[in-house]
């Protein structure tokens, strides 16, 4: 009898065991997979950047607490290139771009693809002096020739900075103050970054207003 429940224990236990080496197989490759769904939800097909779904879940899960710099980045004339060589030739050309714009992301400093050609660089517990170098780096890596279908094409960069610098974190008014302040690097001729200064954007914002409406004056006569 007690060689019967010897076996019987050890039968038990090896079943036991062996359930539970199942059980850890189907549960590791269930976490495999809702990993890579994640990873493909928040993943930009085309660029392998961080997309509009990773955008909105850094700042769902932001506690705003460390300075941040957001930096909008638009390729230059990307319109007329995709325009003229096809969209196929664009993304080739998106995809080579953000080659070199991973070699620059970190825990610290995150890309995103945000639509088209618009990127957006975040960067965490930032240095005033430092989103100058990350804005230049991110010009160089940009700023040559891309061989696409056979051609060499040449793409620059403008971006725009919003640095939080000791004021609360606010996902819109960073943002709007990064789009501002790229519009004028593009004015300014493009391929080069600009800081967000509030008087400076205001008088900009006050220029621009009253040009629009001596403009419709001379419009109407």
């Amino acid at each position: 009898m007690a060689e019967h429940a010897g076996t019987m224990y050890i039968i038990i236990i090896g079943v036991l065991s062996a359930v539970l080496v199942g059980m850890t197989i189907v549960l590791r490759s269930l976490l495999r997979e809702r990993t890579d769904l994640m990873k493909l939800a928040y993943t930009d097909a085309v660029t392998g950047l961080m997309n509009r779904n990773g955008f909105d879940h850094f700042w769902a899960r932001h506690k705003g607490k460390d300075h941040l710099a957001v930096l909008s980045l638009d390729l230059d004339h990307f319109k007329e290139i995709n325009d003229t060589y096809g969209h196929m030739a664009g993304d080739q050309l998106l995809h080579d771009v953000s080659i070199g714009l991973r070699q620059i992301t970190n825990k610290n400093q995150l890309a995103f693809r945000i639509g088209g050609d618009e990127f957006v660089f975040i960067m965490k517990n930032c240095d005033p002096n430092k989103v100058e170098i990350l804005a230049s780096l991110i010009l160089d890596k940009i700023s040559r020739p891309f061989e696409i279908q056979g051609r060499n094409i040449k793409v620059t960069g403008s971006i725009g900075i919003s640095i939080s610098e000791g004021r609360k974190v606010d996902r819109q008014r960073m943002m709007a103050e990064a789009d501002l302040a790229m519009y004028h690097a593009k004015k300014l001729g493009r391929n080069r970054y600009s800081l967000y200064r509030e008087e400076r954007h205001k008088y900009l914002k006050e220029l621009e207003y009253t040009l629009r409406k001596k403009h419709k004056r001379k419009m109407l006569f």
